[in-house]
């Protein structure tokens, strides 16, 4: 991706100061969502972009003075297509990482640049990917209180923290709570890899799409983050984003109005990624060796 020499350089936005090594992390990740997009048209792959990169593409028409990073959507079905065409087809500089091509604990992929640098987990494995990212996040379907039953979150639920929290989903069924899983199946998951316990969920999660007409990012639901109306996705608008355009759901302003309440009016915070120790300029193996 070719940018003018104007962009790096250092400005204000909104009041709030973008340096220069800012703007060539930004350039990292432009570059990566131009490179994810010519995947996606060339596999007839539809995505969305949300979180903070549909705030600032509405807001700003750009990435939010204070963020750091680049958030895309894609319904169940187009990201397991996904899964199984990017690991083959993404190759150096970039690396398409996810629990099932990394030692990754999440249900979610990134796409990132081995030639930046982005260390998130210090103690990681030295052969862990930690090139700066773009954050890739399935939608699945939500119980949604009328097509599907409760019951379907609570499974959603148990099988996150036979991930993250095994023993205290053991210790919450010694103190006599009832799990929605059974009780043997649960046992014998937590005998099988992590990987193998994050692939049940998306499996579960393959088989109950399209059940709800609410859709969400299974651990901002798992988190108490409601489900979405899934015909707020229905359509793609394309909405301008630094020197690019960008798909958007075209029920995005309800979305961010969900997400944020009065979107419009800028609240100048903190990225997500604070602790991320950056380098758009050198490699993360120079750092982990």
């Amino acid at each position: 991706m070719q940018l003018e020499k104007t962009f790096f350089e250092r400005e204000v936005r909104d009041g709030y100061e973008v340096s220069e090594k800012v703007k060539k992390i930004w350039a990292v990740e432009l570059n990566l969502l131009e490179y994810f997009d010519n995947l996606c048209r060339e596999h007839d792959l539809r995505y969305f972009a949300d979180y903070g990169t549909l705030l600032g593409a509405v807001r700003h028409q750009g990435f939010i003075p204070w963020d750091d990073d680049i958030d895309v959507v894609m319904f169940r079905d187009d990201y397991e297509k996904l899964k199984v065409i990017a690991p083959d087809i993404v190759c150096e500089p970039y690396f398409f990482q996810n629990a099932y091509t990394d030692d990754m604990i999440g249900a979610f992929s990134k796409l990132r640049d081995s030639r930046t640098t982005a260390i998130e987990f210090p103690d990681a494995s030295p052969d862990y990917n930690q090139g700066i990212f773009i954050d890739i996040f399935p939608l699945d379907s939500v119980p949604d209180g009328a097509s599907t039953d409760s019951v379907i979150g609570e499974m959603q639920r148990e099988m996150w923290m036979s991930v993250v929290k095994p023993q205290a989903f053991m210790e919450m069924i010694e103190q006599g709570r009832k799990p929605a899983l059974d009780v043997s199946l649960f046992t014998e998951l937590l005998k099988r890899p992590v990987r193998e316990r994050i692939k049940m969920l998306e499996e579960f999660n393959v088989s109950r799409f399209g059940e709800s007409d609410k859709v969400q990012f299974i651990i901002d639901f798992l988190w108490n983050y409601p489900g979405l109306p899934r015909d707020w996705y229905a359509d793609i608008v394309y909405l301008p984003f630094e020197n690019i355009m960008v798909p958007a759901p075209a029920g995005y302003d309800n979305i961010l109005k969900h997400r944020y309440g009065d979107y419009m009016m800028p609240v100048q915070g903190t990225s997500m990624h604070e602790d991320i120790f950056w380098d758009p300029d050198e490699p993360y193996t120079k750092y982990v060796k």
